[in-house]
């Protein structure tokens, strides 16, 4: 897919077997109109290398802060209806990019991983406190802290929401008592809270994006993260 169609006022991501196109402009017809003349040629491009598309997978966001019934983009003569909140390569997007709705996706997937590891890491398992921690930071992390560097400036609540659901996790991995505080916990089991951890993570992320050689990733503005005015940008969790 390296050699797909191009268009310059279209931006192209491709990871794997996932492609994302991006069109920008004042207002939602600026940018939706340039978006379906790429379609229509991507059509034709599709057809002539005999590349078959499920035109019922792909998914439209319009991230616009105004309701109203803005043209469709049109697949095939197939309508994909903007949505309200899109799955790319396993992080949420709603259409005002706070990001609320994907920490909910994470402790799901997080509670459901729990469960299959749950004999492993309870209370009553015979494996070493040291042993279901090395689980929990290899396998169950992760799966919370996932493209945070991104989703991480997202709502004080949401962030609440994870970290008490990893405090219940260290708190049964630990075989605390109710008595026992989490910052005791976290100090006992060598662990810093979730929240720091994003920010170690961010820092890490944002150092080496400037390393990056990306045509994309260079027309990213250059920003203040710790400008209040900036807040809702990716990067203030770098100020967490």
């Amino acid at each position: 897919m390296n050699d797909i169609l191009k268009q310059r006022n279209i931006i192209i991501s491709i990871y794997a077997d996932d492609t994302a196109l991006l069109a920008q402009g004042k207002t939602p017809s600026q940018a939706l109109t340039p978006l379906q003349n790429y379609l229509t040629k991507l059509e034709a491009w599709l057809i002539r290398w005999k590349i078959k598309l499920n035109v019922d997978k792909p998914e439209a966001i319009l991230f616009f802060k105004q309701k109203n019934d803005w043209p469709k983009i049109n697949i095939y003569d197939t309508p994909a209806d903007c949505k309200n909140e899109v799955k790319y390569l396993g992080v949420i997007l709603d259409k005002n990019l706070t990001f609320k709705y994907h920490p909910n996706h994470a402790r799901e997937k997080f509670n459901k991983a729990l469960r299959a590891q749950y004999s492993l890491i309870c209370r009553n398992s015979s494996l070493s406190i040291d042993n279901k921690m090395l689980i929990y930071l290899a396998y169950l992390r992760p799966i919370l802290a996932y493209a945070s560097p991104i989703w991480g400036r997202t709502s004080k609540s949401n962030l609440t929401q994870i970290q008490v659901l990893e405090n219940k996790t260290l708190r049964m991995i630990g075989n605390a008592r109710w008595y026992h505080r989490k910052e005791e916990i976290r100090t006992a089991l060598k662990i810093a809270s979730f929240t720091k951890f994003i920010r170690k993570l961010s820092d890490k992320f944002y150092a080496d994006l400037l390393k990056v050689c990306n045509a994309s990733i260079a027309k990213i503005p250059i920003y203040d993260p710790t400008d209040p005015s900036n807040r809702k940008r990716p990067s203030f969790s770098l100020t967490l």
